[in-house]
């Protein structure tokens, strides 16, 4: 448990948090840098300015700050500095009670203060606020309950600002346009189009924004962190490495007497001066990593104790600013190039043991340039590029020395290959071709999807790794599926939760049943009308497009009502024979198939309508009774345009993409109806007259067809449904053989 900070102990820090560390005195007009460094306006800041007076670098950080005409005086005030004054003000007008007048009657000393006035009260004043009908519910404290909140460095209440352009109007609306403080006035005229509301009102809504914004920070404070532990780990191992060397230098020269003397004294010299030639080349590039520490350090501190301690417009106007430098901060370095460069790569070579006395010089040397050099390796091949599932592909690495040069040196080389979402993991055949540092790796996966290929050489990753591997389902994998789940009373759209669990569409589209993914059913709920379209969200609540009813149902993930909207019609939230519906993970929306209206509608997870898109039509992002859709995992939609025989590819905004239709020899789509997309991007579209599933890439390139008329396993009676399960097996609802095919 974390011990409580005294007085004394807090007056210390705001001591501190009030000195420039330029001048190291009490900061006089507090100037904000847009890398969230502060200090004095003059003479600290007005020294730093370029002799063009457009700029001056921060001397913390090194960012290059652009100045206007108005130069340092044009900057930024720090209201974070402003309010720790405020505070230590406060504190000593509560430590020197005798001295400070009341701020209400200036008559009566103070006894005690308002915390929403902001006033310090005599008796009679304090007195009165319990009287007066619209003072009664402000907090009144004591002084000595005053002194003891800068312990927490707590601000007293400031007035709401008045507006610079209407004397007398209170700053009390945000305009989200302009990203600034209006009055009521100023909505009439300059943000008269403008989006705004009440600052009471978007106050939390933009602090959550802020807070979330701070998360990319603080990933990359964390990650620039353990670079700087992983700099301290590669300077001991450098350390280390030179004392194994000093003692092998030591026992080889040891064994060559009196010869050998000078040579060793020569070799100790040249170890110590590459050793420090690391350590400088080790601390230059860590300098930089600092810097980078330094200014996300500087913006998360910042911005917490503006979120703390500013008002409520002061906390709105900093918004932009903030969200600018993180979005610079996402763009602006890499975890990896974050990495050591210099390593701890020396060793001594003892090869060339001529007779001393005609080649002693070269008989032991201190090298590092000459040795494997993981940053000169490389590695390639189709293997590279992707697989099927049962296919062995190959990849082939060329380990090469430091001098760019092949290597004759022994490697400890490993590969793994790693399933993204099941985290299977498949060991990979490792083999030397031949002499100097050609080596393959064979790999050979049974699950499709996306994949991790790692391959490490002595420990460290090689450049690249892990690689990313997309592996296809091969036609064989639909011969026949891997099990049946029989029993399923007519079902139709399917979708697998967050739990693994199957949530179906039964009964000719009367209810909504869930299934263990073994097919036990654990419960049934809903009252339907020829509903098909089934999804869930991050949270597994439950939504279905009742069809003949023309809206979508929301249903809690334990099968309770929720909520329900939409009726005939063609206006927002208005519905003509919706078919299918599917949830977007990226941007937490539903995508609702409203089929009679040939269009698209988005709404949100509270059932509110969003935008909409498509009309009908033949041409690209035109449609004719679009029945499912479903995402990728780039984010794109993909819709069954079953009028058009097509599937239709658009963004989540609603931007056509691309079309496909082509199979092989010169066969077509016939009225596509369900679609799923497994982890590797691989696309299921399922035909209803020919009873049969086909195949293609992300990209509209066919792959295979499987399926056909019939009751055997393997065969369908009208597929009304496809899905992908937890373990990317695809389900395909057997609506006329009254089971569920998972392949």
């Amino acid at each position: 448990m974390a011990e409580r900070v005294t007085t004394k102990e807090a007056l210390k820090k705001l001591d501190a948090q009030l000195e420039c560390s330029l001048c190291l005195d009490t900061f006089k007009q507090p100037k904000l840098l847009p890398c969230f460094h502060v200090f004095c306006k003059s003479p600290c800041l007005e020294k730093l300015v370029t002799k063009d007076g457009r700029s001056l670098t921060c001397p913390t950080c090194r960012h290059i700050v652009p100045l206007s005409e108005r130069g340092v005086a044009g900057l930024q005030s720090d209201f974070h500095i402003d309010h720790l004054f405020d505070i230590q003000d406060a504190f000593n007008k509560a430590e020197d009670n005798n001295d400070t007048n009341c701020g209400s009657c200036d008559d009566g000393r103070a006894t005690g203060y308002c915390n929403d006035c902001g006033d310090f009260l005599c008796d009679k004043c304090q007195a009165a606020h319990k009287i007066v009908k619209y003072l009664r519910n402000h907090k009144l404290i004591s002084l000595d309950e005053l002194k003891a909140q800068v312990t927490s460095l707590v601000p007293p209440k400031k007035a709401v600002p008045h507006c610079p352009k209407h004397s007398g109007n209170d700053l009390k609306i945000y305009c989200d346009t302009c990203s600034t403080l209006i009055c009521m006035d100023c909505t009439i005229r300059i943000h008269k189009d403008h989006n705004y509301d009440l600052v009471a009102d978007v106050l939390t809504k933009h602090k959550e924004e802020l807070v979330s914004s701070l998360k990319l920070v603080k990933e990359k404070l964390d990650s620039v962190q353990r670079a700087l532990k992983d700099f301290d780990t590669r300077a001991k191992a450098i350390h280390d490495q030179r004392a194994a060397i000093e003692a092998n230098i030591h026992n080889e020269i040891d064994e060559q007497h009196r010869l050998l003397d000078q040579r060793r004294t020569e070799l100790m010299v040249e170890l110590e001066m590459l050793t420090q030639q690391k350590l400088k080349d080790l601390a230059a590039e860590r300098d930089q990593v600092e810097i980078t520490q330094v200014k996300l350090t500087s913006c998360l501190e910042y911005t917490e104790g503006g979120l703390k301690t500013g008002t409520d417009g002061e906390v709105l106007e900093m918004k932009s600013s903030i969200i600018k430098r993180v979005e610079h901060f996402s763009t602006e370095f890499e975890s990896n190039a974050i990495q050591p460069e210099t390593k701890a790569d020396m060793e001594l070579i003892t090869e060339g043991k001529e007779p001393l006395q005609q080649a002693y010089r070269n008989f032991l040397q201190i090298d590092h340039s000459g040795s494997f050099g993981l940053e000169n390796s490389h590695t390639t091949g189709n293997g590279l590029k992707g697989a099927t599932t049962g296919e062995t592909k190959t990849v082939s690495f060329q380990a090469m020395t430091k001098n760019k040069k092949n290597s004759k040196g022994k490697l400890d080389l490993k590969a793994e290959l790693v399933h993204i979402k099941s985290k299977d993991k498949s060991k990979c055949e490792v083999v030397i071709v031949r002499k100097h540092g050609q080596h393959k790796i064979n790999y050979r996966p049974m699950k499709r999807g996306k994949h991790e290929l790692h391959i490490t050489v002595n420990g460290d990753a090689v450049r690249g790794s892990p690689f990313p591997i997309a592996v296809a389902p091969s036609p064989q994998s639909f011969i026949k599926p891997s099990r049946v789940v029989r029993g399923v009373n007519s079902p139709r759209g399917t979708v697998s939760n967050n739990k693994g669990q199957l949530v179906v569409v039964v009964g000719n589209g009367a209810t909504v049943s869930v299934l263990t993914p073994e097919g036990e059913k654990i419960q049934t709920f809903g009252k339907l009308s020829n509903a098909f379209g089934v999804t869930v969200d991050k949270d597994d609540n439950i939504y279905v497009v009742d069809c003949n009813n023309h809206r979508v149902k929301k249903f809690s993930s334990g099968g309770g009502f929720v909520k329900a909207v939409g009726s005939q019609g063609n206006g927002n939230l208005h519905f003509n024979t919706p078919f299918g519906i599917c949830y977007n993970r990226t941007d937490n929306n539903l995508y609702v198939s409203d089929q009679c209206n040939n269009r698209i509608q988005v709404l949100s997870t509270d059932l509110m309508f969003i935008r909409c898109f498509g009309i009908r039509g033949i041409g690209n992002g035109q449609l004719q009774n679009p029945l499912y859709a479903t995402f990728d995992s780039a984010n794109n939609l993909y819709v069954t345009d079953n009028g058009n025989n097509r599937v239709q590819v658009f963004t989540a905004g609603g931007q056509f993409l691309r079309t496909f239709s082509q199979k092989a020899n010169g066969q077509k789509l016939s009225h596509p109806w369900a679609i799923a997309i497994d982890s590797s991007d691989t696309v299921y579209v399922s035909e209803n007259e020919p009873h049969h599933v086909s195949v293609f890439t992300s990209q509209g390139a066919y792959i295979t067809t499987f399926g056909g008329p019939g009751t055997k396993e393997g065969q369908f009676n009208t597929i009304y449904g496809l899905s992908i399960d937890r373990n990317d097996s695809v389900v395909v609802s057997d609506q006329g053989n009254k089971r569920l095919q998972i392949f």
